[in-house]
């Protein structure tokens, strides 16, 4: 293959097909390792290091929790998968919301039951060479010309810069249907909500690429709703076929809500897989766990998984209980400081 017809560099960790299908393909959820302070205690500091390695790798990697809103998704791509075969009425999926929400979280396991869903029909889908699921990223002033390049570079199929857009469509639509695909992520949708020339044709372009093939589209990005991607001549014809899940923070003010944040922490407490922390701890600090994340779960989830590490790191485990005194300390993400600095009403955090 010439330099000239060598995919693009890959632009993220599940953009290529030989990472992202074993990747989901060999996903499950961890439970916490049993702990038995005794017997740690009785281990030698190599077998109490390896202990710790693993409590700290299943923390950094596996800790999800099933809010409802993650259910909704998984839901409504389901349902979508049912009217993939028709051909006419099929639908696709948005997920939008601010940062920090959990959309990439729901989109990854929105491709993994899809991908379970696909392995029942078809047991031996690796020996057929099938791409049950694709994801792609949608860049920032992207032309429909490069999209269609980085589906290629997802199936590292060569293509030369000369390769025309309507070329490049028929090789994508092409790999979707031989690979009987069956669910397609398209990230980073906020970057066509400006429908300026070059992102109107891109939309236009997976808009007809979608009309040819049997797959589910997600299309995935920061607050969709009220933009020209769901509204306007070319936005009420996504919008027309598809149905939209919004992630936003936890709301504190009712009874009703403060029991769904309550089972949101207990799940995250079953599983930091402390020696000194019983889940239920945190419960009556549930409003300062608000407070300091805002009702973000990307938020709450950095805030107890550091917690996590730093008691674990430390190297005392008749002391790893999460605190109102570790919680205040640990620095989260800046937007969510920024908004904990401004306060609810705006005014500044005192120092």
């Amino acid at each position: 293959m010439s330099k000239e017809e060598q995919p693009e560099e890959t632009y993220g960790h599940l953009d290529r097909r030989q990472t992202l299908l074993p990747l989901l393909a060999s996903h499950t959820r961890p439970e916490p390792l049993a702990l038995d302070l005794d017997a740690f205690r009785s281990w030698d500091t190599a077998q109490q290091q390896e202990f710790n390695d693993l409590r700290l790798a299943r923390i950094v990697d596996s800790i999800v929790v099933p809010i409802p809103k993650l259910t909704e998704v998984l839901k409504q791509v389901r349902l979508a998968a049912w009217f993939a075969e028709r051909p006419v009425g099929r639908t696709g999926v948005f997920l939008t919301g601010p940062a920090t929400m959990g959309k990439t979280t729901a989109a990854f396991h929105a491709m993994v039951e899809a991908l379970q869903r696909h392995e029942k029909r078809y047991p031996n889908w690796r020996e057929l060479h099938h791409t049950p699921v694709v994801y792609v990223e949608v860049s920032s002033n992207s032309s429909a010309k490069a999209f269609m390049g980085r589906l290629l570079d997802y199936f590292s199929i060569p293509y030369r810069p000369r390769t025309t857009l309507e070329e490049r469509t028929q090789m994508v639509m092409h790999h979707l249907r031989r690979g009987y695909t069956s669910l397609i992520v398209i990230d980073e949708m906020q970057n066509l909500s400006k429908l300026n020339n070059g992102n109107f044709e891109s939309a236009q372009a997976i808009k007809n690429m979608l009309n040819g093939v049997r797959a589910v589209p997600l299309y995935v990005g920061m607050n969709l709703e009220g933009t020209a991607l769901t509204n306007g001549e070319l936005g009420a014809q996504f919008a027309a076929r598809s149905t939209m899940v919004k992630l936003g923070p936890l709301g504190f003010a009712t009874t009703s809500e403060q029991n769904v944040w309550r089972g949101v922490i207990h799940a995250f407490e079953e599983q930091l897989g402390l020696f000194a922390h019983a889940p239920t701890t945190l419960f009556p600090n549930a409003k300062l766990l608000w407070t300091l994340t805002g009702g973000s779960i990307g938020a709450l989830s950095r805030l107890l998984t550091t917690v996590a590490l730093e008691l674990i790191l430390a190297g005392d485990p008749d002391a790893e209980t999460v605190t109102p005194q570790l919680l205040r300390r640990i620095k989260l993400d800046v937007a969510t400081e920024r908004k904990l600095d401004a306060g609810e009403d705006g005014a500044p955090r005192a120092a």
